[in-house]
């Protein structure tokens, strides 16, 4: 701690030098000692008078004698310089006068520029400071022989942002407390008046409670209530000392400690201890002061608890000490005055730094009245040095963890550990001090923070993906640039984590490289797990960088062929050349397995191209080729007509060409079925493949789909001889309202009848294959059995003429069955029609009957014009509900009523099931009934 003892500058008013006591200072007496805190200077020195009192704001002092005198001086100190600038004192106001008596105590409330004053003569009193002698204002005589009092000022802000300074005051008037408040220049009683068990000695506000030194003990006192509680006893030596911390905290003297208090909080206090009793504390945020014995005055600090500094006083007399505002701390004996002036907060912060207090540097930093970007700029330049030395001292969580809120250059951060950066980023990274050895357990611990750090940046970096820069990092090292190359510093990122998990959490090493966006450094990785023979999760990263074919090569070259198949299976469409390629390998060793590349109910497979694959298939792998046309066709339902052709092609060749009889007749067979159910091959195409002389059956299917039925039923009479499956075709081709399909018996009676003399053209038989009689058996049987399917007229002209009735007798007797039914069912249909028609025309006939008068007087409903006068009538309307309207006004109204009417209409009539002829009734009522023109006038102009 540094004391000056120097020439104040003198004053601009020689008549305030010559009226008031004034300081003598001679020359600089520096005592040798050093403080971080604060810089000791005189401001008063030798005063002819004994200092009884002392008070300070902004940069004036208030000092009050034993003689009665009051002065005020403005007081300038300048710290931090070199050489030290003299103290700047001079008096701004002085009253030789102010009282009779000593003046016990002086308190100043600013914003109404009004001094408190506690006198022995007088009491309380009122004091206005913006004269130079500052007269009394008012006297409180109920405070006469008061020993001390304590003021309250709350400065606060209304809804409007204006300053409201509520001032509240309490006396000891003996052991009665006497409480005031303060409005229009005069304190007023709040209350009534409080007693305590002793006469305080210390007082103090803490919110709504008074907190009291008594001779034995510390208590509380309700200022609502009354109610008085113990905090603790004052010790066995020593005066009641209290000072205010904050708002709801004191601290007061116990012997050789001072115990913190927190009002209304349960548990325990804290404790600061002295090396000796003090006489007087007060608190400068954030450190706590005590003059020891009027010689000495020491400096903790509550968070951290520590010592920060203690230094001997010129003097063994000094008594008094305030706090005037933050930084500033006066100390008085009986005539000198010094000021413990705080030295400049970024001094201070900086060599607190280098002790490695840096809890006590930042809150430096956050109370100090400095620019709010300065203040940033501390704060962060602190939090980073702790974070670094926390990391020395191997604390990686609570460090990483501060990295991660001041969001810090990730490649610095990486850089503190070792094998991480790339050799070229390492050399690159400047620390403010040597980086710690890592390895075993430490490593360990620091890697499995650091993953922590990354994964939580990683996400910050992903989610903002408007900016392609980091703008917003901090550098560790002053100076020193961050990385702004955003794609950059997330493939440091993600290749670090990948280094760390193959070193703490192997497990995570595949979930990794699994992510959508995955920036690892392809090189770099590739040799990384190489190295570390991790052959699945160089698979998983190949895929995350679509570099399938190293993937699959990969696969191959280890001989798995299940990894083969589910890797094509999981590729999608844009990757067929790569699927082609890398399935023949697999197609050639097991082509059951193979084609499941092709066929697995996975969406990436089926959203394959089909006719790609079928080519391939085809050219390459003959016998694949069925198995998946069934496939596709069967299982995913295709319907295009490119591989219905090409599945009736293939079970073509195989039962051509293979050599297996069995195989043979099973293509046939699939094929016939095939033929019969699919709805989407293209006859005309398939056909022409198709044998001239050879597949019959098949070719009469595919003559059935193309509706060429007389050939069908050719093939299947004159090659096949097979009635049977003429009858069926029969069966199953017949539709009665189809033109085409309900002749199919009457031709195939006729082929039984008159075979065709030559085959179709194109189908070629044996000479002796090619002569067939006529089959009147098979007609008869065929009239037989389909009777109702056979139009008589047409059969009959079929039929030879030696054929005996009683043959035909069961198809003559159905045929006159089934034409007298149809008969007596259009009889009825027409009577019902008939009958339906007469009683409509009667509704219709009932509801034109009606009359109605229309008299001259009548009123269009739609324009409000009449509808008759006595020389002209106008066509009109009229509505069932006996409306009229203009014929020319009848459609506007007309749809707004039919609109209404049919809704109702129809809607009852289908809840109640009504009949035909009602229905009609009702219909024809909701109608406009029409008048012509040649109407009858009769007496008063009435028209009927």
């Amino acid at each position: 701690m540094s004391f000056f003892l120097g020439n104040s500058s003198s004053s601009s008013s020689s008549q305030s030098t010559s009226r008031s006591p004034t300081s003598s200072f001679n020359n600089t007496v520096s005592f040798n000692n050093k403080s971080t805190a604060y810089e000791c200077r005189v401001v008063l020195s030798g005063l002819p008078l004994v200092i009884e009192s002392l008070c300070g704001y902004d940069n004036n002092l208030l000092v009050g004698t034993k003689e009665g005198h009051l002065l005020i001086y403005k007081v300038i100190i300048e710290t931090g310089l070199t050489p030290p600038i003299p103290v700047d004192v001079h008096i701004t106001h002085s009253n030789k006068h102010f009282s009779k008596k000593p003046i016990i105590q002086l308190d100043v409330i600013p914003e109404h520029k009004v001094l408190i004053s506690l006198t022995a003569d007088n009491g309380i009193s009122v004091h206005d400071m913006a004269l130079y002698t500052c007269p009394s204002i008012a006297t409180i005589e109920k405070t006469k022989g008061a020993t001390l009092f304590s003021l309250d000022i709350q400065r606060q802000l209304t809804l409007t942002l204006n300053p409201v300074v509520t001032v509240r005051m309490c006396v000891v008037v003996g052991k009665r407390l006497q409480l005031f408040y303060w409005k229009n220049r005069s304190f007023y009683d709040l209350r009534d008046d409080l007693y305590v068990p002793d006469i305080p000695r210390a007082i103090t506000w803490c919110k709504e409670t008074l907190c009291l030194g008594l001779k034995n003990e510390y208590v509380t006192v309700s200022v609502q209530t009354g109610e008085q509680k113990e905090v603790c006893s004052t010790g066995r030596q020593g005066d009641a000392i209290i000072a205010k911390i904050s708002e709801d905290t004191i601290a007061v003297v116990q012997e050789k400690s001072s115990v913190l208090k927190k009002i209304g909080d349960p548990t325990p206090p804290t404790l600061i201890t002295w090396s000796e009793i003090p006489s007087s504390i007060v608190y400068d945020e954030p450190y706590m002061l005590a003059v020891y014995a009027g010689k000495s005055v020491e400096i903790q600090t509550i968070t951290p608890k520590l010592k920060i500094d203690s230094f001997q006083l010129p003097t063994t007399t000094a008594k008094l000490m305030t706090c005037s505002n933050r930084g500033t701390v006066y100390i008085a004996s009986v005539d000198n005055v010094w000021c413990l002036k705080s030295t400049p907060v970024d001094t201070q912060i900086d060599a607190f730094l280098k002790q490695q207090q840096f809890e006590l540097a930042l809150s430096l930093a956050n109370i100090y009245d400095i620019p709010e970007k300065d203040r940033n700029v501390m704060i962060n330049r602190i939090q980073m040095q702790h974070a670094f030395f926390l990391f020395c001292q191997k604390k990686f969580e609570e460090s990483l963890t501060i990295f991660q809120k001041l969001g810090t250059d990730v490649p610095q951060v990486i850089g503190l550990f070792p094998n991480l950066l790339p050799p070229e980023y390492q050399q690159k990274m400047v620390y403010s001090g040597k980086l710690p050895e890592l390895e075993g357990s430490d490593l360990e611990k620091g890697l499995a923070a650091l993953q922590v750090f990354l994964t939580h940046m990683r996400v910050t970096f992903v989610r903002n993906n408007t900016n392609q820069t980091v703008t917003d990092s901090a550098s560790m090292v002053e100076g020193a640039a961050p990385m702004v190359n955003k794609r950059k510093v997330l493939q440091i990122i993600d290749t670090t984590l990948l280094k760390c998990y193959l070193k703490t959490n192997e497990s995570l090493v595949a979930s990794l490289l699994r992510l959508k966006e995955n920036y690892c450094h392809p090189d770099e990785t590739e040799r990384i797990l190489k190295h570390h023979n991790k052959i699945e999760e160089l698979i998983i990263f190949y895929r995350s960088k679509e570099d399938h074919r190293k993937a699959l090569s990969l696969l191959q070259r280890h001989n798995n062929m299940r990894g083969t198949i589910d890797y094509l299976q999981n590729l999608s469409f844009e990757h067929i050349e790569v699927i082609l390629d890398f399935s023949k390998s697999v197609l050639h060793s097991n082509p059951e397995e193979g084609l499941k590349i092709f066929t697995e109910d996975y969406p990436e497979v089926e959203a394959l191209p089909r006719p790609r694959i079928y080519d391939f298939l085809d050219r390459n792998f003959k016998h694949l080729v069925i198995p998946y046309l069934r496939h596709v066709i069967f299982n995913w339902k295709e319907k295009n007509s490119l591989f219905h052709n090409a599945l009736v092609h293939q079970y073509r060749e195989r039962a051509t060409t293979d050599n297996d009889p069995s195989a043979a007749a099973e293509a046939r067979v699939l094929l016939r079925e095939f033929l019969k159910n699919s709805k989407f091959y293209t006859p005309e195409n398939v056909l022409a493949l198709f044998p001239y002389n050879d597949m019959f059956e098949e070719r009469a299917l595919i003559l059935e789909r193309l509706g060429r039925h007389d050939q069908a039923l050719s093939i299947y009479v004159t090659i096949l001889k097979d009635r049977k499956k003429a009858f069926d075709y029969c069966k199953r081709v017949y539709k009665k309202n189809d033109r085409d399909r309900k002749e199919v018996y009457t031709i195939l009676m006729r082929m039984l009848l008159n075979p065709p003399t030559s085959l179709m053209p194109g189908i070629a038989l044996e000479a002796s294959e090619q002569s067939i009689e006529p089959d009147l058996v098979g007609a008869v049987q065929l009239l037989h059995d389909f009777a109702p399917y056979i139009e008589p007229s047409r059969a009959l002209l079929c039929l030879p003429d030696d054929v005996e009735v009683k043959q035909i007798e069961n198809f003559l007797k159905t045929s006159v069955q089934n034409h007298s039914a149809e008969k007596r069912k259009l009889l009825i249909m027409k009577g019902l029609a008939e009958a339906e028609y007469k009683k409509a025309n009667a509704d219709k006939a009932m509801c034109e009957s009606e009359r109605f008068a229309v008299p001259d007087t009548s009123i269009c409903a739609v324009c409000g014009k009449r509808i008759a006068n006595q020389r002209i009538f106008s066509a009109f309307a009229r509505f069932p509900d006996g409306s009229i309207v203009h014929y020319m006004c009848q459609q506007q109204a007309y749809s707004d009523e039919m609109d209404r009417s049919l809704k109702n209409f129809f809607t009852k009539a289908f809840l109640l099931d009504v009949s035909m002829s009602s229905l009609v009734k009702k219909l024809l009522s909701t109608q406009t009934t029409f008048i012509n023109y040649n109407c009858f006038i009769l007496n008063n102009n009435n028209i009927f």
